[in-house]
């Protein structure tokens, strides 16, 4: 396995001699076998090594075992270590993120940090094979087909060529201990789902099920990168009509590419703007607005417009909306908010089944608010909100999510004697939300059609 990965290395020019190298160490058999390759591979790739592992603060006393195993690792072959802790459970509750992404949001944050060179994942072919399955569920283009990629910026992961049946035969072979994530075992999630019960199937029928979709994978990875250089040419081509390098894109010109190339350049044009992962809703209304009369406009998340004036298709930041004036939240009933910006529908559960938890929608207790009135507001100097992990000024949290600092003060705080207790895509004081089974008043805050509130605060 060691020359198999070595050669794996050299084919994607993944490493150069001087590098600084550290492994994302979870004490797992692909982490420990990844960096028991890397350091017996380190001297004849002229790479310094080291690791790093994040205590998340789930699973209790064995995440504790976790950690105090790759310390303890990393110490027998000296290897420089770095441990990072967090808290996921609580990043989840205040960003409405599921425990899990937070939980990958906190990691790599703090791998980035941990790694001053290039940070290798122990991800494998066994890995890439579910990945790309996973995407084929949800519904997916040539870039979710082409499942993990070998490198993305400073990450790479030198053991996509290999399987998990490979690495357990290396650990056994070298006679190396690694930790158990008791999760892994879990059907709890969709991922854990295919490893167990479908890919079992697909192997019976394919036994070299993870080679052939990793080199199925690569391939449409080199496709789409492919389309990728053809979309950055046609955008260029459309950007120069008429002369108009800096001003816009030609709406004719557009509408003249291929659809599969015109999508691939709108999204370019999103990315461009700062959307991560635009979604084809928003691809969709641009083609709409290319195809619409001489002038036309489509509004954006974070605050930007797209406009058509003739031919040209041009972008700009949306005019700011005015502060949000106070009114009273009537309950049951509907406050629709000036400026387009959408309305809140409030409504009363005596047995509370949110389905979905986000920060457009929260549930407050009953026997909390019965004698008080609700109100809703802009966000005023001093305004502080308490949340899962405390208590911060409006401002700070507003910031923690992302929210563009020319719609924050229309963005909804609903309060209680004056108090906020919650706002919209930011979160609601603990103290005041019902839990499953209760009585409680949903507040529903409604898109409009310049949102205070971003799309993307939902989960």
């Amino acid at each position: 396995m060691e020359d198999k990965v070595f050669r794996f290395l050299q084919d994607n020019a993944l490493l150069s001699p001087g590098d600084d190298v550290t492994v994302a160490l979870s004490g797992g058999a692909d982490s420990v076998a990844l960096l028991w390759v890397l350091r017996t591979l380190a001297p004849a790739l002229g790479v310094t090594l080291r690791a790093a592992h994040f205590h998340h603060g789930l699973r209790g006393a064995e995440a504790d075992r976790d950690a105090d195993f790759c310390q303890k690792l990393c110490a027998a072959w000296e290897i420089p270590f770095s441990l990072g802790r967090g808290d996921a459970a609580r990043r989840a509750a205040e960003t409405g993120e599921s425990v899990e992404e937070a939980a990958r949001v906190l990691r790599y944050a703090f791998l980035q940090g941990a790694a001053p060179g290039k940070l290798a994942t122990a991800h494998n072919a066994d890995d890439n094979a579910e990945t790309v399955l996973l995407h084929l569920l949800r519904g997916t283009g040539l870039r979710g087909l082409g499942g993990i990629p070998v490198r993305r910026e400073n990450i790479i992961r030198p053991l996509l060529s290999c399987t998990r049946a490979e690495i357990d035969a290396l650990l056994g072979r070298e006679g190396l201990s690694h930790v158990e994530d008791g999760t892994n075992a879990e059907d709890d999630c969709v991922r854990n789902r295919l490893r167990h019960r479908v890919l079992p199937l697909l192997r019976a029928e394919n036994p070299a099920l993870s080679r052939t979709l990793g080199r199925t994978a690569a391939l449409l990875r080199e496709e789409d990168g492919f389309l990728s250089r053809l979309a950055a040419q046609a955008d260029a081509e459309c950007r120069t009509a008429e002369g108009r390098t800096a001003e816009g894109w030609s709406c004719a010109r557009l509408l003249g590419l291929d659809p599969v190339l015109r999508r691939r350049v709108l999204l370019g044009m999103l990315t461009e703007l700062g959307l991560e992962d635009p979604s084809l809703v928003y691809v969709g209304a641009l083609e709409r607005l290319l195809a619409a009369g001489p002038s036309a406009a489509v509004s954006l998340p974070g605050g930007r417009t797209a406009r058509r004036s003739y031919d040209l298709l041009t972008f700009a930041d949306t005019e700011a909306p005015a502060p949000l004036e106070e009114q009273r939240l009537p309950v049951p009933g509907y406050v629709a908010l000036p400026g387009g910006l959408g309305g809140i529908r409030c409504f009363v559960t005596k047995n509370l089944n949110l389905r979905k938890k986000n920060l457009t929608t929260f549930a407050l207790k009953c026997d909390m608010i019965a004698t008080l009135e609700l109100r809703v507001r802009g966000r005023r100097p001093g305004d502080r909100l308490t949340l899962a992990g405390g208590t911060k000024s409006l401002k700070a949290l507003m910031i923690d999510r992302k929210i563009p600092a020319r719609l924050r003060d229309a963005v909804p705080v609903v309060t209680a004697n004056g108090k906020p207790i919650a706002v919209f895509g930011v979160g609601a004081d603990p103290a005041w939300v019902a839990g499953d089974g209760e009585a409680a008043v949903v507040i529903e805050y409604e898109h409009g059609r310049q949102s205070a509130v971003p799309a993307s605060s939902d989960p």
